[in-house]
């Protein structure tokens, strides 16, 4: 797994970063930090994550995330910590933490560098606000949110995430997305609550079996979801009603009828509508 955090020197992407340290952890990803700039040199390092060590090739933005980041892990045992090529009894472990500094619209940028990282997620602090913004960059996180090729998870300043409102499509659920949402659900100690999405024509028997399975799933994991049908064209009212929620977590995978739904304006439009973060599962 790759994981790309876009980060700024706001607040927002700093209280984003636990949640980088604890999916890195857990999944064992390896992980690029991005800092872009609308003006500045272009540069770029890699480096294994040598504690207190700065890193070469990178601003103090990109060093104190860096270092930030390496401090949510025991040396001991740090998949990014590498050990001496010489020592013969250590154990050689290539993850890696990539720094990188890109200049030109973030927006793009960011989704350049996740297209060429071929990265499975992407994840973006943004402020509190109902813009859902950037200070410095504007409407960023909605242009990635709304353009990524692969999953994204925007991260809203200050909200806790208690629990996970998970929207799925039942004739149309990834192997990865289901398991995304449970690392969200172990991670985060939050209740599960699942969406399914039923249309006129479904027939009971069907959903049954899906309903069977996904709670199968689920508890297979220690996660006991509360499972609620919902039909297609009451989706989005529902959604509107759920502004409680931590995290709003939605298969939007090209076979998934939520493409219908929540077009990319709509994507937008429910970033800033509700309060609740937005995991988007591609």
């Amino acid at each position: 797994m790759r994981i790309l955090f876009a980060v700024d020197e706001h607040s927002y992407s700093a209280n984003a970063l636990p949640l980088v340290a604890r999916l890195g952890k857990n999944t064992w990803a390896d992980i690029t930090l991005l800092l872009t700039q609308i003006k500045g040199t272009l540069a770029s390092s890699k480096s294994a994550g040598l504690k207190g060590k700065t890193v070469p090739g990178a601003n103090t933005v990109l060093g104190t995330y860096h270092l930030q980041l390496l401090e949510h892990f025991d040396p001991a045992t740090s998949p990014y910590i590498q050990s001496d090529p010489d020592d013969k009894d250590a154990i050689h472990i290539q993850k890696e933490i990539t720094t990188c500094l890109r200049k030109g619209n973030p927006a793009r940028e960011i989704l350049e560098q996740a297209k060429k990282d071929e990265c499975d997620l992407i994840i973006i602090g943004c402020s509190s606000q109902k813009e859902c913004s950037w200070k410095d960059g504007g409407k960023v996180p909605l242009w990635v949110a709304n353009e990524a090729e692969c999953s994204v998870l925007v991260i809203k300043e200050d909200k806790a995430i208690n629990k996970v409102l998970c929207c799925l499509d039942h004739d149309s659920i990834s192997q990865d997305s289901l398991e995304m949402v449970s690392q969200m659900v172990t991670l985060l100690n939050a209740d599960l609550d699942i969406v399914v999405l039923t249309e006129s024509e479904d027939v009971q028997e069907k959903i049954d079996k899906k309903l069977a399975w996904l709670v199968s799933y689920y508890t297979a994991r220690d996660i006991f979801p509360y499972i609620e049908l919902v039909k297609l064209a009451s989706l989005e009212t529902f959604i509107s009603q759920q502004a409680r929620w931590g995290l709003m977590a939605m298969w939007m995978g090209k076979k998934s009828i939520l493409q219908r739904v929540f077009p990319s304006n709509k994507v937008s439009r429910l970033l800033k509508a509700n309060e609740s973060s937005l995991l988007l599962l591609r």
